[in-house]
C-alpha cells in the first residue's frame, strides 16, 4: 500500500514543557532547548508526558517567534499527528478513494464561499458529481483518544465547529424544486491508527455535543481513519479504512 501523504525533513525532540497552548519547548539533539509551535487547536499537547518524543521539521520564516513546528509525537510505528492543518490535505487526498464518480466528471473546490442576503460563510470542500446535488464538506481531525480508543472531539470548546454545524443545516434546508439544493457532510479524519470510532466530547463542548446529536438526520456524518510510521527521516500517512461515528453516544 502507498502512502497518501508524506512529511519530509523530520526531527526527533524530547517534550520538556508546555509554555502556552501553540508552543511547547524540547530537548534537541545535542541537549540545546528548542522552542517549537504546535499548530493544533485542541488541548493534547496538555496530556503528552514530559519527556515524550516530539517530532518537528524546521520552519525558517520572519516574523516567528519560533523556528519549528511540531508535526507529530507518539511510537514510530504508530504516530499521533498534531498539526491541524493536515486533514483537509490528507481528506484531498482521500477523495478519488471514497467517491464513486470518475475523476474526469467531478469537480472538488476548496474553500467554496456561500453567499446569501442573510449570511455568508466557507465550507472546507465542495464536491460536485453529475446527476447529484453538490456536496458541502467540512473536515475535522481527531487526534485525541481515551483508553477506550474512541476519538474525542472537540478536546477544546469550539465555537466555530458549533456554528459550521448551523450554517451545513441552513444549507441543507435550501431547496430547488422542492428536492434539496444541497447535501451535507462532516467528515472526521482520525489522525492517529488507535482510534476505533468518533463520539462528540460532551465534557468538554456540551453545546457542540448537542447539535452533533440533533442534526444527525440533516448531516451526514463519516469518519476515516489514517496510521502513520516514521520511516528515516519521512512520516508515511496511510489511509485506514472508514470508521463509525457515534454523534449521540457519550
Amino acid at each position: 500500500m502507498e502512502p497518501i501523504f508524506k512529511v519530509g525533513g523530520v526531527k526527533k525532540g524530547s517534550l520538556r514543557s508546555v509554555s502556552s497552548r501553540f508552543t511547547v519547548i524540547l530537548e534537541a539533539r545535542g541537549g540545546s532547548t528548542l522552542p517549537c509551535h504546535v499548530h493544533d487547536t485542541g488541548r493534547l499537547i496538555y496530556h503528552i508526558p514530559r519527556g515524550a518524543p516530539i517530532y518537528y521539521v524546521d520552519v525558517y520564516k520572519a516574523g516567528r517567534a519560533t523556528w519549528c513546528d511540531a508535526v507529530a509525537t507518539g511510537d514510530p510505528d504508530n504516530m499521533v499527528l498534531l498539526d491541524s492543518r493536515l486533514p483537509n490535505t490528507l481528506f484531498s487526498k482521500l477523495i478519488p478513494l471514497l467517491y464513486e464518480s470518475p475523476e474526469h466528471l467531478r469537480e472538488v473546490v476548496r474553500e467554496f464561499s456561500i453567499r446569501s442576503p442573510i449570511s455568508r460563510y466557507r465550507v472546507d470542500f465542495m464536491i460536485l458529481e453529475p446527476g447529484k446535488p453538490p456536496l458541502a464538506v467540512e473536515v475535522k481531525g481527531v487526534n485525541f483518544a481515551d483508553s477506550r480508543g474512541i476519538g474525542l472531539f472537540p478536546s477544546a470548546e469550539s465555537h466555530r465547529a458549533s456554528r459550521q454545524l448551523d450554517e451545513l443545516r441552513m444549507l441543507r434546508d435550501i431547496k430547488v424544486g422542492g428536492a434539496p439544493g444541497f447535501r451535507v457532510s462532516v467528515v472526521f479524519i482520525a489522525l492517529r491508527g488507535d482510534i476505533s470510532e468518533v463520539r462528540p466530547f460532551r465534557q468538554v463542548d456540551e453545546k457542540f455535543a448537542s447539535k452533533l446529536c440533533a442534526y444527525k438526520n440533516i448531516i451526514e456524518y463519516k469518519g476515516y481513519r489514517t496510521r502513520s510510521l516514521l520511516k528515516g527521516s519521512t512520516i508515511q500517512v496511510y489511509y485506514d479504512g472508514e470508521i463509525p461515528v457515534n454523534p449521540c453516544l457519550p
